[in-house]
């Protein structure tokens, strides 16, 4: 069934999840384009029922691009690692303006990374956009802020779904740091979920944490889902009892928006 009012979409990056939210939306039958920096992809885009664009901000005639004019625009683009990582404001930055002249609702997927320094819980005013800051998030919030202060942030947890989980990564390793810490994790149906909500309801100029309400400690979860999955159990040092548990209390209150998967230790594998 459409939402409300919501014809069409344009997925900037279409990955692990952006991708996901588009054949989601196609079911929906919402038109909906994607852009890929990889010639090779457009044929497999096509193939699920997306519009491909080629679009890469790394190139300096981006800013040329002729973008489809839409309901609502979703940024999914990684941050990367490394020196790519250093670059993720200014690409930030680059896209913002491209999509400034447009009135279209423009939703960036970011990350609850934003509290990298910040102990214990921690809500949307925590950590405030800015361009200037040394946290690569923030300042990358920060250029899409100024340049585009209606636009919507999504700060996601960490990500997992069917096809990835942590526990996979982990299992089998010895003395991993901070087991009593908190998990901050989300799934990706539920990231899609938030988004669709938050572009049917053509919300404006807000914040909000997406992450589970299940804060399980490293150990217990990770200890649990192991053993349940037939993996080797991994094995914790003491530690991290105070670090950052994201609260994200607000998207409920303010858009209605329910969890599909907040109990962490149910978790099936596919």
């Amino acid at each position: 069934m459409k939402s409300a009012e919501l014809d069409s979409v344009l997925i900037i990056g279409c990955g692990w999840i952006g991708t996901k939210l588009a054949t989601t939306l196609i079911s929906q039958n919402i038109k909906v384009f994607g852009t890929t920096r990889s010639a090779k992809k457009v044929s497999s885009l096509r193939s699920l029922g997306i519009e491909p664009i080629i679009f890469d901000l790394e190139k300096e005639d981006t800013i040329q691009t002729d973008l489809p004019k839409v309901d609502a625009i979703v940024i999914s683009i990684s941050p990367g690692r490394g020196d790519q990582r250093s670059q993720y404001p200014k690409h930030i930055k680059k896209l913002s303006k491209l999509l400034a002249s447009t009135n279209q609702q423009v939703v960036m997927y970011s990350s609850t990374s934003a509290y990298k320094e910040r102990m214990g819980i921690v809500t949307e005013t925590d950590a405030l956009p800015d361009p200037e800051s040394d946290n690569v998030i923030l300042a990358a919030e920060g250029e899409l802020k100024t340049i585009i202060p209606d636009s919507v942030i999504l700060r996601l947890g960490g990500l997992f779904g069917s096809d990835r989980h942590p526990v996979k990564y982990l299992a089998g390793r010895e003395g991993i740091s901070n087991g009593d810490a908190p998990v901050n994790l989300v799934h990706r149906e539920d990231v899609i979920s938030a988004t669709i909500s938050g572009i049917s309801q053509k919300i404006q100029n807000e914040i909000f944490n997406v992450c589970s309400d299940h804060h399980p400690t490293k150990e217990e979860l990770y200890t649990k889902l192991a053993d349940k999955s037939g993996l080797e159990i991994p094995s914790f040092d003491s530690g991290g009892s105070d670090e950052k548990l994201v609260d994200s209390t607000r998207i409920k209150k303010e858009l209605g928006f329910e969890y599909m998967h907040n109990d962490l230790f149910a978790y099936e594998f596919e």
